[in-house]
């Protein structure tokens, strides 16, 4: 369903990550965008698809809210701040937070997420520079 507001777009990212939808999640980007992961000394880039997986497979929500947001016609930025504290479907302990700068892009009158960086900015019970099994390959 296509995303006609910036607004929407990112009520819609907040909500998809707190129920940890991944189909809601993977609607919301084009499908060239890439996501970086900045983890500490690390980094390391995925698809939408492979953060979206890799998401929802936690089992917790990630809680998410909009920061700063800067438009210029059909192009946007925005700061998202983020956190995830609780425990995984595996049952490992995780307590992280950090930021995440998205570009946003209009297309055909709907807005989607073209590229996002992702920084962790605190880990607890968790090394920060271990990604997921997916976002290595």
């Amino acid at each position: 369903m296509p995303v006609r507001s910036l607004d929407a777009l990112f009520s819609a990212l907040e909500g998809a990550l707190e129920a940890g939808d991944e189909g809601a999640l993977l609607a919301l980007y084009l499908p060239t965008s890439v996501i970086r992961h900045n983890l500490g000394s690390n980094s390391f880039d995925c698809t939408s698809e492979e953060a979206a997986t890799d998401r929802a497979r936690l089992g917790i929500p990630i809680r998410a809210h909009l920061r700063r947001l800067d438009v210029d016609g059909d192009s946007a930025h925005g700061e998202l701040v983020w956190a995830i504290e609780g425990v995984t479907s595996d049952g490992t302990g995780l307590a992280l937070h950090g930021t995440a700068t998205l570009t946003c892009t209009e297309v055909a009158s709907a807005w989607y997420i073209a590229s996002e960086t992702v920084t962790c900015t605190q880990a607890a019970g968790l090394s920060c520079a271990s990604p997921s099994p997916s976002a290595r390959r």
